[in-house]
């Protein structure tokens, strides 16, 4: 139980960061916090989830301890806040695309799996569908 509040304060902490730095040239800022809450978190960063395919990388973050339903909607939330952030770069280090479709891969899975609904969920999966098509 306190592995999982632990991983929410910290996924929580940094998403509000990530919301802080919507502004040009904050990108790389914004890669480094997340690298460092997921290394700390999941021995994991940013690029290695980006790697794997999106069933590999649900399986690697659901093997977390500290991982529920709550804590992988977190994970979806750093991932669109990041892209968010990386989208108002001229050449983002990491293709802002990749980080929304993989945040629409969690929020969906939550959604099949989970059986608790969220509004704000299903208004950020349609966000998500929108800024992709």
């Amino acid at each position: 139980m306190r592995q999982i509040y632990q991983l929410t304060q910290v996924l929580t902490r940094v998403i509000s960061t990530l919301v802080g730095l919507k502004k040009p040239g904050k990108a790389d800022q914004a890669v480094e916090i997340s690298n460092h809450a997921l290394t700390e978190q999941l021995d994991l960063n940013v690029r290695d989830l980006l790697e794997m395919d999106g069933t590999g990388m649900l399986q690697k973050l659901e093997e977390h301890p500290g991982m529920n339903h709550e804590n992988l909607e977190l994970v979806a939330d750093l991932f669109f806040e990041m892209a968010s952030v990386l989208s108002e770069e001229e050449e983002p280090d990491i293709d802002p695309v990749i980080l929304w479709r993989r945040s629409l891969l969690i929020y969906k899975h939550i959604e099949s799996k989970g059986n608790v609904y969220s509004i704000d969920r299903n208004k950020r999966i349609e966000r998500i569908q929108n800024l992709l098509s």
